[in-house]
């Protein structure tokens, strides 16, 4: 794949997702596209090039099947990204590439959607479903039969266990665990280094060992 183009942009997202698609794909060039004027980042480049611009300098029709990735890696900014550039632009789920890193363990029998970002030393086992835009942070580890919807984000470190289900842009806290056969709800966050033994509902965010609902998630 010689050109990736990135869709919104921050400081945080962009070097890890350059770093990943060049070792992963051989992608040689990069361009960026914002939705809102923010300073172009600073990259140190070797063997790539990169260029940023404003969405209304780009010609969308350029852009085919599996050729696009978020520059973000905040689950809500990639849904409000991905929003905006499909009801303005087209730009559907088919364009988007996922982008597995070849230390991470994925079982055969797991299904990745369009979108994925999963970082190095990650598992994710058996018959695990893994939705669109969905986000996997390095050393996290995905349990057998275990559902995680659109752009769920999971963070360093997480033990998701077996049958799992992760409701739609909802984030899990660096090191928490998840116990078997729980079901946590849409936009809720989970906070770092909880253990959850029940189910949680949407909008919500929880923490804590137990874990428990402390408040509604107004993100």
């Amino acid at each position: 794949m010689k050109q990736l183009i990135i869709l919104g942009h921050s400081n945080g997202g962009i070097p890890i997702l350059v770093d990943q698609a060049t070792e992963v794909l051989g992608v040689e060039k990069f361009i960026v596209i914002k939705n809102f004027d923010l300073p172009d980042i600073e990259l140190e480049k070797s063997g790539f090039s990169i260029s940023f611009l404003s969405e209304r300098d780009f010609d969308f029709s350029k852009i085919g099947s599996r050729s696009v990735q978020f520059g973000v890696h905040n689950c809500p900014a990639k849904k409000i990204l991905f929003d905006h550039f499909n009801s303005k632009y087209g730009i559907d789920k088919s364009s988007y590439v996922s982008l597995i890193h070849p230390t991470s363990y994925m079982a055969q029998s797991a299904k990745v959607g369009m979108g994925a970002f999963v970082e190095p030393l990650t598992v994710i086992s058996s018959l695990v479903q893994l939705k669109f835009g969905v986000t996997i942070k390095r050393s996290a580890s995905i349990g057998h039969h275990s559902i995680l919807h659109d752009f769920v984000c999971i963070n360093p470190g997480a033990v998701v266990s077996g049958f799992v289900e992760v409701g739609e842009g909802t984030v899990i806290g660096s090191g928490a665990v998840i116990s078997n056969n729980i079901k946590i709800g849409s936009g809720s966050l989970i906070g770092a280094g909880s253990v959850v033994t029940k189910d949680i509902p949407d909008g919500v965010i929880a923490f804590g060992n137990p874990c428990k609902v402390v408040r509604e998630n107004q993100n």
